[in-house]
């Protein structure tokens, strides 16, 4: 599972909430979860988004 997943999950929130709440598109969002795209290579704003929105840090999302 991906951190994204964790996070997000552990965060209550579903994909198109966190969609809402970080302005980056679910279809996206589900990308990185499964793995489709790498969230490492993202580009820096969504990364952004999505760690504000979930309430983290960048690095935390980072697949290391």
């Amino acid at each position: 599972m991906s951190q994204l997943k964790d996070i997000r999950k552990n965060s209550g929130l579903s994909q198109s909430k966190l969609s809402e709440a970080s302005g980056v598109n679910v279809r996206m969002i589900q990308d990185y979860e499964q793995g489709h795209k790498n969230i490492n290579t993202a580009q820096a704003l969504n990364v952004y988004k999505l760690a504000q929105a979930l309430g983290v840090t960048v690095e935390d999302l980072l697949e290391i």
